[in-house]
């Protein structure tokens, strides 16, 4: 894809981010995507079949960005640095890109969640958090628990935090993050 229709398709993605955090999925046409995007209604078409194809489409484009940005590491940290490594660059993600937390907030609350459970998809990441994971199981370092228990505890607490500080429960403090994943980390390690 050149870079003119790569850019075009990724002005339609956060037009559609940033319309569907203020209106929601049902209160954002595609009129006004093409609107605030630049482009022409028929140029999101030319992209996507429907909206509902243009919001599953934004859901990987959310995933593989947040991913990217997370997952970006020295291989050579111990895996306890990577731990707390990923949990930190997720929560810092989050809160610099807080349009990308919000959609991704309401696609799991919403119909499309199911859509992309029928197409028996990975969640566009969620492979990476696996391996990760079974790498910490089989080398003995975190508990032999089942990944939904491990990613309910970690991602959980991410997200629970990004909240707390969004909404203004607690301001962002290096102290009480460090405190939070190293109550997580000792959860989880292997004693």
């Amino acid at each position: 894809m050149n870079v003119q229709l790569l850019n075009k398709k990724e002005a339609i993605f956060e037009s559609t981010l940033k319309l569907i955090n203020e209106h929601g999925f049902h209160g954002t046409p595609m009129s006004q995507i093409a609107t605030h995007a630049n482009v022409a209604t028929g140029t999101i078409y030319h992209y996507f079949n429907s909206k509902d194809e243009l919001i599953l489409e934004l859901f990987k484009y959310c995933r593989e960005k947040t991913n990217e940005h997370i997952f970006n590491f020295d291989e050579d940290l111990a895996y306890k640095e990577r731990f707390f490594y990923i949990w930190n660059r997720l929560v810092d993600y989050y809160l610099t890109h807080k349009e990308t937390f919000w959609f991704i907030e309401q696609f799991y609350s919403s119909p499309y969640y199911e859509l992309i459970k029928q197409k028996k998809t990975t969640y566009y990441g969620v492979d990476k958090m696996y391996l990760f994971f079974e790498e910490g199981i089989k080398s003995g370092i975190i508990r032999n628990v089942s990944f939904y228990t491990l990613i309910s505890v970690y991602i959980g607490s991410a997200t629970s935090h990004v909240k707390m500080v969004t909404y203004g429960f607690c301001k962002m403090q290096t102290k009480g993050r460090e405190d939070l994943i190293e109550i997580i980390w000792n959860g989880v390690k292997n004693q």
